[in-house]
């Protein structure tokens, strides 16, 4: 938002739900972008706070609060802009298959467009009444500003992992296969795992293994310079902004099939590599893969994550939200 209000001028109002306590970041308003948050306004009071602001796009982010889609349902009316966001990724549940066969109409009463973040999503948007020239992709981006100075000019065996310290990152597999090379001496690599949460205590104990419980967000590009690989391990991960940061920084990406930005960001054996996050054996081989890897082939791979880390961008993000003044159908 801040990148669409200097280039192109456009204001925000966004009013939210209270963060969680564990957000990593807080959010405040700044110049161009005014933040409510939300809880307490009803959805008379929102309305009338949305009718007095008069927006010419407004997004959803979700379809669960009915005072948010009486607000799109209002402006789509009038022939206003409205955007549905979702992150969902296509798996073919029944439930999915029951929201594509009777969602559709309940979802076009309040939302013109949908935005999503890239190809995991995009069949789920069209099964749910959505045509080509009303989904909108790479919905989320990290801010490549951040990282431009940010490059891997040392060849280091390392894996570096930045998230909560939750199950469905995968992390106990992690940990399954590298208590396993630690038990069969074969570790040769160091780990360093930033974040915390419920799984810190199963942590692998090893002087090559380091855990930082939290990092501030503006410090995390210098964690990144640097640093070896970086790992996502999910079992399913929507997305994964943290994957677009890596490429960003340079860094080759280890990762699973299940986690949505590494259908964007991760070509096997080009920058990085993929495996089915329940296959344990996988995962073991890429590490020493990895331990074995010449520094040609590292420096490579990193170059090639700088490359791939241009799909998506600032610039694109505001062009994508801009198009649906310049093409509302």
């Amino acid at each position: 938002m801040r990148h669409d209000h200097l280039k192109i001028g456009n204001r925000y109002l966004v009013v939210r739900s209270t963060p969680s306590v564990e957000a990593p970041f807080k959010l405040q308003s700044e110049p161009g972008i005014e933040i409510l948050d939300g809880d307490d306004l009803d959805a008379n009071s929102l309305m009338l706070l949305a009718k007095e602001y008069n927006p010419d796009i407004i997004y959803l982010a979700g379809w669960g609060d009915k005072r948010f889609t009486a607000v799109g349902k209002y402006f789509k009316a009038k022939g206003k802009p409205v955007i549905l966001g979702m992150d969902n990724q296509w798996l073919g549940t029944i439930k999915q298959r029951v929201a594509g066969t009777f969602g559709t109409s309940f979802l076009k009463q309040f939302s013109s467009h949908i935005w999503v973040p890239g190809l995991p999503q995009f069949p789920f948007a069209q099964r749910l009444g959505f045509s080509s020239n009303q989904i909108l992709t790479n919905l989320y981006c990290a801010d490549e500003k951040l990282f431009e100075d940010i490059n891997q000019n040392t060849f280091k065996r390392q894996l570096l992992f930045v998230g909560r310290l939750v199950e469905h990152k995968g992390l106990l597999n992690l940990f399954r296969v590298l208590q396993k090379l630690l038990d069969e001496g074969r570790l040769d690599l160091r780990v360093k795992l930033i974040g915390n949460g419920p799984l810190k205590s199963k942590i692998p104990q090893d002087d090559l293994i380091e855990h930082i419980p939290f990092v501030s967000p503006e410090d995390l590009p210098e964690i990144m310079k640097n640093a070896g690989f970086f790992i996502l391990p999910s079992l399913y991960e929507a997305w994964g902004v943290v994957v677009h940061e890596a490429v960003l920084a340079g860094l080759p990406i280890v990762s699973t099939y299940e986690t949505g930005a590494s259908t964007a960001f991760v070509i096997p054996n080009f920058n990085g590599f993929l495996y089915n996050a329940s296959k344990l054996k996988d995962l073991k081989s890429i590490i020493l893969q990895i331990q074995d890897m010449s520094e040609d082939t590292y420096f490579n791979f990193s170059k090639n994550s700088k490359t791939l880390s241009k799909k998506i961008s600032l610039d694109f993000w505001s062009a994508n939200l801009n198009s649906v003044i310049t093409n509302p159908n």
